[in-house]
């Protein structure tokens, strides 16, 4: 995400990292393009995860590895799909807009029944906005 940051000049204000989705919340630079920033983070990490079930032994990186396989009769490039295909943008114009969409983020994982308490969910920026806690990945303030 760090090299992302720096390569495409974007705020990371907030994110959740799902099963087989994320949300992001990023104010782009003025030349910045949402499209290439999302494409980019699902192709590496998509790779990283791909290799990685790959080189497990594990049975269940296996099963993973064939779940996530595309049929012969998807005409792709890839042979893998990790992430969603498409993904939707939203542009925020508001502070309300803002907390709006932080806290319906922050609230995908409770929704899904997979915690009881967005803070139970180590995998997104709760604990930043109500801990000032960057420790899993670093965020930027509101400019």
């Amino acid at each position: 995400m760090n090299q992302l940051r720096h390569k495409f000049e974007f705020r990371l204000l907030g994110y959740v990292v799902m099963l087989e989705h994320f949300h992001l919340l990023i104010w782009p630079s003025p030349a910045g393009n949402p499209s290439r920033i999302v494409g980019s983070l699902k192709q590496r990490t998509a790779s990283y995860i791909v290799e990685n079930l790959k080189r497990c032994e594990h049975a269940w990186c296996r099963q993973m590895l064939t779940k996530i396989t595309l049929p012969e009769t998807v005409h792709d490039e890839s042979r893998y799909r990790v992430w969603q295909r498409r993904f939707y943008d939203f542009n925020v114009w508001s502070e309300e807009k803002r907390l709006e969409k932080l806290e319906y983020m922050h609230g995908n994982p409770v929704k899904r029944r997979l915690v009881k308490s967005a803070a139970d969910w180590p995998w997104s920026s709760w604990r930043f906005y109500h801990f000032d806690d960057a420790s899993v990945l670093a965020m930027d303030r509101m400019p």
